[in-house]
């Protein structure tokens, strides 16, 4: 990292919270309220360099508002919290339309067949360093809280993904390339959310997890942190397994389920 980059880090990460952020986290971040004052007040230090470091856009005719950008990057933040992570390095703008989008797509059949249009997407993470976001789907996780469905801890989890490359020795059938401990866990739980998808059973983790290998990282993701004491229970190695990549235990300060 570049000097200039680590001083400049430094200087924000001692500056006062503002005020009116503080406000925002306490009034429309409902994760925020739970954390502990550890996590706290590692999510106030660093949020500041994610807001300063990032471009933030509104697409589809939105307004990009301080509220919208405090909300994004402190869901965000908590991702990191446990390991700053280089702030997503490859990251440099986070688009954000009202409603869900028209994107293009590209797709190959078994004959070699291209086939092209456009699909309707609620947000996707760019390895070229853009996230898009929508503004109704993150209305909806914050009024309903610890539902299991986050679409910015989705989103930003690819970014991690992408950077240490922590489903890339998956295949799309569950078939290892990189043999480990940690992809075999991941692989498996993987496999098992394909079968209980295909045989109509009820999951905990959200079925379209069971389209690849990343979507079941960022689905797993935000069922960690959403739904971390039912993940503990059902699914413990893959829950230890997030807890020690992200070197945060949701589990123990998540509010039980009702």
């Amino acid at each position: 990292m570049p000097l200039f980059q680590q001083v400049r880090r430094f200087i924000i990460r001692r500056q006062k919270f503002p005020e009116i952020w503080q406000k925002i986290l306490d009034t429309d971040v409902p994760y925020y309220r739970y954390l502990p004052s550890a996590l706290k007040n590692e999510l106030r230090l660093h949020m500041p360099v994610l807001l300063h470091e990032k471009i933030f856009e509104g697409c589809g005719g939105l307004s990009m508002t301080e509220d919208k950008k405090v909300i994004i990057a402190a869901y965000a933040t908590i991702l990191i919290l446990g390991e700053p992570a280089g702030y997503y390095p490859s990251l440099k703008t986070i688009l954000l339309y009202p409603d869900s989008y028209l994107a293009p797509f590209h797709e190959e059949d078994a004959a070699g067949i291209m086939t092209e249009g456009t699909e309707p997407r609620s947000g996707e993470s760019w390895d070229l360093g853009s996230i898009v976001l929508n503004w109704k789907d993150i209305k909806r996780d914050i009024h309903q809280p610890f539902s299991g469905q986050n679409l910015i801890f989705h989103e930003f989890s690819h970014q991690l993904d992408d950077r240490y490359g922590i489903t890339a020795g998956i295949d799309e059938s569950g078939k290892l390339h990189i043999e480990n401990e940690e992809n075999e866990i991941l692989a498996k739980h993987y496999r098992e959310l394909r079968k209980a998808v295909q045989r109509r059973q009820r999951t905990l983790l959200d079925p379209y997890g069971a389209t690849h290998p990343a979507e079941f990282f960022a689905v797993a993701t935000e069922c960690f942190f959403e739904n971390g004491y039912r993940m503990q229970r059902h699914h413990p190695k893959l829950y230890d397994l997030l807890k020690m990549f992200y070197n945060i235990d949701p589990a123990s300060y998540l509010p039980l389920p009702g």
